[in-house]
């Protein structure tokens, strides 16, 4: 299932390139959703997903592809023998090194009911995937990870 193809990957269970936006996201993890529904994937799995890329996708289009226009993301979606490994590419800004190496929650010096809304995403991102790699390519911003089906 997918928007538009994003080339020939084996066992794809997903390959799209959609429009940078946050209603393209909020529709193409919708899809996923759809999709890893129909497949032999854990509920627990398939909401690991589902967070994992409503959280790098957004900071994509929020931070990496911020004021571009026309700008697109791939997403490519694989199913491996412990669970899934999950791609995304953009040609916007680099990654922070930070964030690739920081799995720490923001610093809360504060009430529960004032905390930020943000500064928590990465910190999801590492407590969910397994793998992570990043590429700077030509360009162009690849992010890889795999999620592993959650123990029972």
């Amino acid at each position: 299932m997918s928007s538009a193809a994003a080339g020939p990957v084996a066992d794809s269970l997903i390959q799209a390139r959609f429009p940078a936006t946050e209603l393209a996201v909020r529709a193409q993890i919708a899809r996923v959703r759809a999709c890893l529904a129909q497949t032999c994937t854990s509920a627990a799995l398939q909401e690991n997903v589902a967070i994992l890329l409503g959280e790098i996708l957004n900071n994509i289009v929020e931070h990496s592809l911020a004021g571009q226009r026309d700008a697109r993301i791939t997403l490519v979606i694989t199913r491996e023998e412990a669970g899934l490994h999950v791609e995304t590419q953009d040609s916007g800004r680099p990654l922070p090194p930070q964030l690739l190496t920081s799995a720490r929650l923001p610093e809360m010096p504060v009430d529960r009911v004032d905390l930020p809304e943000s500064g928590f995403g990465w910190f999801i991102i590492h407590a969910l995937a397994d793998d992570m790699v990043y590429e700077r390519v030509n360009g162009t911003n690849r992010l890889s990870c795999r999620l592993t089906e959650p123990a029972r």
